[in-house]
Order: C-alpha cells, then sequence, then structure tokens
C-alpha cells in the first residue's frame, strides 16, 4: 500500500471515530433529558396527589377549600356576634309594674258594691283605700274586678282613679312596730301578696276563719288576722293596737269617724275604730 493510501485510510478511521464519539455523546445528552422529565414529571405528580408518604417534611401540605370556608364562615360567626353585642343596649334595671293597669280607690269606709249598674242589689261592702281594677265606667257607675270571680258596680263619687303617696314605705313600718305591742310576725311586709301557704309554712296553720264575698279572714290567737283574696294575702290586721303615734304620718289620704288610710309607696296604713280599740291594717297597694 502506497503511502498516500496508507493515509487515507487513517483519515477515514479517524472520520469514523469521530462520528462515533459524537452519537454517543448525542445519546448521554437526550438520556440527560429525559431523566430530568421522568424526575420533574414524578415530583410534580407527587405535589399535585398530595403524597404525604413521598413528599418531603418542608412541603407545607395545601388546605382543602372546604377547610378554608370553615374558617370563614366560624370568624364570620364570631365578628357577627361580637358586633351584635356592641349594638345591644345593657338591660336596663328591672323596676316593679302595677298589678293593676286601670285602678280605682275605694274614698270611705262601707262602700257599697252593686250587682249591677242600677244598683238592684249590694253584694259586697268595700274597706277605706281597697284598690280594685276597673272594667268599664259609664253613666256614672264605674264596674270594678273583685276578686277572679267577683265582679260590681261602685258609683263614682265612692272612688279615685289616683292617689299620690303621702309618705315613705319605710315609715309606715316603723309607725306599725311602734303602735302594736309584741309584734309576732317578723317583716310582716313580706308576706303580702305571697300565698297563705307561704305565711303558714312560718307560723302554722291558722284555723279560724269567716268569709264574705271577696275575702276569706284567717284568726290567729296570737292577736292578728290575715285578709286572703284568691289565695293571696291582701292585708294584716292587728287588734289592740295604739293609734297615738300615727300623727308622724302627717295628713292621711282620707279621715273619717269610721277609718284613717295612710297611703305610702307600695303599701298602706289604716286605722280602724275597734270595740273601744283601734285595729291597724296594712295592706299592699297593687296599684302602685
Amino acid at each position: 500500500m502506497s503511502q498516500n493510501e496508507q493515509q487515507n485510510e487513517q483519515e477515514r478511521l479517524s472520520r469514523k471515530e469521530r462520528r462515533k464519539q459524537k452519537r454517543n455523546r448525542r445519546s448521554i445528552a437526550l438520556g440527560g433529558v429525559l431523566a430530568t422529565v421522568l424526575i420533574v414529571g414524578g415530583w410534580g405528580y407527587m405535589v399535585s396527589t398530595n403524597d404525604a408518604s413521598q413528599a418531603t417534611s418542608t412541603v407545607e401540605s395545601p388546605k382543602s377549600v372546604n377547610s378554608e370556608k370553615e374558617k370563614e364562615t366560624k370568624e364570620t360567626k364570631k365578628s357577627a356576634s361580637t358586633d351584635q353585642k356592641k349594638k345591644e343596649p345593657k338591660a336596663k334595671k328591672k323596676t316593679d309594674k302595677p298589678e293593676v293597669s286601670q285602678p280605682a280607690w275605694i274614698t270611705r269606709p262601707f262602700a257599697d258594691v252593686y250587682q249591677d249598674a242600677n244598683r238592684s242589689r249590694v253584694i259586697y261592702k268595700a274597706d277605706l283605700g281597697d284598690v280594685y281594677e276597673i272594667l268599664d265606667a259609664k253613666n256614672g257607675m264605674v264596674h270594678i274586678k273583685l276578686s277572679d270571680t267577683v265582679e260590681g258596680y261602685v258609683p263614682e263619687t265612692d272612688v279615685r282613679m289616683d292617689v299620690s303617696s303621702s309618705v315613705k314605705d319605710k315609715t309606715l313600718l316603723e309607725t306599725l312596730q311602734q303602735a302594736v305591742a309584741n309584734q309576732p310576725i317578723e317583716k310582716p311586709e313580706q308576706y303580702l301578696g305571697q300565698s297563705l301557704e307561704k305565711f303558714e309554712a312560718k307560723y302554722g296553720k291558722l284555723g279560724n276563719t269567716q268569709k264574705d264575698a271577696v275575702n276569706t279572714y284567717h284568726f290567729s290567737n296570737a292577736g292578728y288576722l290575715l285578709v286572703v283574696s284568691d289565695g293571696i294575702i291582701e292585708a294584716i290586721d292587728w287588734t289592740n293596737a295604739s293609734a297615738s303615734g300615727l300623727s308622724v304620718l302627717g295628713k292621711p289620704v282620707v279621715e273619717t269617724a269610721y277609718g284613717t288610710w295612710y297611703q305610702g309607696e307600695k303599701l298602706q296604713l289604716k286605722a280602724f275604730p275597734d270595740n273601744g280599740s283601734t285595729r291597724l291594717r296594712l295592706a299592699r297597694d297593687p296599684g302602685k
């Protein structure tokens, strides 16, 4: 083989080797690209499927839509509740309201209460200062509610539609305490407007009773009686009381030979002549 032929053969082998090396480099590059694609695709799959077993600890799990909505709902309710509390005014102090919305006060002792507006028959004798609910008023007669089951009519001239308080309840009670010797009932005012059973649970059953069309009178051997209407204690009377200290109460609402009436804030104190002595009555006023 000539020298030129040998040189040509070497160049041919050299080109062949370079082509082979070039193909190898292309294969390696393509393999790297494929590997990168596979790695990125696998990682994207893990993230999209939220596979906790394959994800690293530094990746925060995505929050679900429902969880976000629940959180927003709770925050909205909490905010609304807070706003509502801010808007709501503070509760006002509870005040006692009159039990009788349209009261009528009897202005004289032994006032006749009639069966009807024509005054056909007297069914009851109302006492000085008694308070009843007005049902109607017509032609000079006032239709009143005496109890849950009894109604009647009184002349307008025997009632008042409004009575002002002339003395404090505290003063009435202090005067009563001084006027009744050995007063046996502790804080008698607390039983007015309460059931008879509550009183008898403390002081024992009162056996002696009398009745009229409206009230039942329960007598005690300790010198007092309870005036009960519809099972509720309306007044307490003490016999053999002293009337000498009543002048400290000032001017009464009504003063007659048959009874004197002092009006407090929610209580009344009345004095009645009783067989040469004085009977004192502490009564509640449901119209106040």
